[in-house]
C-alpha cells in the first residue's frame, strides 16, 4: 500500500502542534479574562528563564521572526509587563528585557494556566507516556534543527 504524506511523522507532529496550540489559545481565552494571551506567556516565561536575553535571541528562542517577535514585546511594554532597557553586547546596542512587578503577577497566573492545562492532558494519558513523548519529541527536534538550516527571521 502506497504511504501518503498525511500518514508521515512529520506531518502528524505539525497536526498535534496546531491542535495542542489552538487548544491552549483557547483555554487561555476563558481562563485570562483577556489579561494577556499564550504569546505573551511564552515570551514571558522565556525571559524569566532566560532573564538575560535580548530581544534578537529570544526570537531565536521562541521560533519566531524578529519583527513578529518585537511586535509582541511592544504589547507586553504598553500593558506594563516588561521593560526594555537598552544595553550593551558583545559590542553591540542591544535592548534588555526585565519583567516588572505586574508583568511577574501576569506571569504567576499565566503559568497556572499553563501547568493546568497540561496537567489535564497528562491525567488523560498518563505521566509516563507523557514524559516519554516529551522526550522523543524534544529528540526529534533536536535530530531535525542539527540536519537543517532552519533560520527564524
Amino acid at each position: 500500500m502506497k504511504k501518503h504524506c498525511i500518514q508521515s511523522l512529520f506531518y502528524t507532529i505539525e497536526q498535534t502542534a496546531r491542535i495542542c496550540r489552538t487548544a491552549i489559545e483557547d483555554y487561555f481565552e476563558q481562563h485570562a479574562n483577556g489579561r494577556f494571551s499564550f504569546d505573551d506567556f511564552i515570551i514571558l516565561d522565556t525571559v524569566y528563564c532566560f532573564p538575560e536575553v535580548c530581544q534578537r535571541d529570544l526570537a531565536g528562542l521562541i521560533l519566531k521572526g524578529t519583527s513578529h517577535t518585537s511586535k509582541i514585546l511592544s504589547g507586553l511594554e504598553e500593558k506594563g509587563f516588561i521593560e526594555r532597557p537598552v544595553d550593551i553586547k558583545q559590542n553591540r546596542v542591544v535592548k534588555k528585557i526585565r519583567i516588572t512587578e505586574k508583568g511577574q503577577e501576569v506571569y504567576n497566573c499565566a503559568n497556572e494556566l499553563a501547568l493546568e492545562f497540561s496537567k489535564s492532558i497528562e491525567n488523560i494519558i498518563g505521566t509516563k507516556k507523557a514524559v516519554d513523548s516529551l522526550n522523543l519529541l524534544l529528540k526529534i527536534k533536536e535530530t531535525v534543527a542539527k540536519s537543517s538550516n532552519v533560520v527564524f527571521e
